[in-house]
C-alpha cells in the first residue's frame, strides 16, 4: 500500500517527508514500520530522519543519492508542487546578478519558516531561514523577489545602483510587474526602499 502511495506522489529522487505521508486507514505507527521495512529491502532510502526518497538511477545505472539542496528546495520553497518560498538575501543577489559573492550559507524565505530568522541544518549543511512579510504565492513571488533586492540593495548588491536598476528593470519586464502590484506590498517594506527605487532609477512595466 505504501510503496505504490509513494510511486504515484513521487518522483524517483524527490525527498518524501514523512510528516507528509497521509493514507486512510495507516496509523502513524504502521506508517514508520513500513518505511523502516521498505528502507531494510533496500527499495526506498533514508537521507536523515523524516525524509525518504526513492532512488534515481545516472547514466550508469547507479543510483544517486539526493542532496541537502534539494531537500531545502522541496521542503521550503516548493512543496508538493506549490510555492512555498524563494531564494532570498545574499543568494537572491548572487542569482539576480546584483552580486558575483557566492554565500557559504544559503538564505530562504519561506512560509514553513519556524521563526522571524532562523538558522537550520540539513545534513550538516546550513540554512538561513526568515518569515516573508506576507504569505508567498505563485502570485506574488516575483513581486516579493523584487521588493527584497531593493530592501536589501546597500547589504547584498556589489553592482552599482543604476546598474543594480537596470538589472532589475529586466527582470520588471519579465515577469510583467506594476507599480500597483508593487504598491500592494511596499507598506510591508521599511523605509529605505523607496530611497533604493530612487538611486536605482528601476522602471516597472507600465504605471496600471
Amino acid at each position: 500500500m505504501l510503496y505504490n502511495y509513494l510511486k504515484e506522489n513521487y518522483e524517483p529522487g524527490e525527498p518524501i517527508f514523512s510528516g507528509d505521508i497521509v493514507i486512510p486507514g495507516l496509523s502513524e505507527e504502521n506508517l514508520r514500520y513500513h518505511l523502516k521495512k521498505l528502507t531494510d529491502d533496500g527499495i526506498l532510502y533514508r537521507f536523515e530522519a523524516g525524509i525518504y526518497y526513492l532512488p534515481k538511477l545516472n547514466i550508469f545505472g547507479e543510483k544517486m543519492s539526493i542532496t541537502a539542496d534539494m531537500v531545502a528546495l522541496h521542503k521550503y520553497v516548493m512543496r508538493k508542487g506549490k510555492r512555498i518560498g524563494y531564494y532570498s538575501g545574499y543568494t537572491l543577489a548572487n542569482r539576480m546578478g546584483l552580486s558575483t559573492q557566492v554565500p557559504f550559507t544559503e538564505e530562504i524565505t519561506s512560509n514553513l519558516a519556524p521563526a522571524p530568522i532562523r538558522e537550520v541544518t540539513i545534513k550538516n549543511q546550513k540554512y538561513i531561514l526568515r518569515r516573508p512579510v506576507v504569505e508567498i504565492t505563485d502570485e506574488n513571488v516575483a513581486i516579493l523577489q523584487f521588493l527584497d533586492c531593493l530592501k536589501d540593495l546597500e547589504k547584498c548588491a556589489e553592482e552599482e545602483p543604476k546598474v543594480c536598476g537596470r538589472i532589475l528593470t529586466g527582470y520588471a519586464r519579465e515577469h510583467a510587474i506594476t507599480k500597483s502590484s508593487v504598491d500592494r506590498f511596499l507598506v510591508n517594506y521599511p523605509l529605505k526602499i523607496y530611497k533604493a527605487i530612487y538611486e536605482t532609477g528601476v522602471e516597472y512595466v507600465s504605471t496600471q
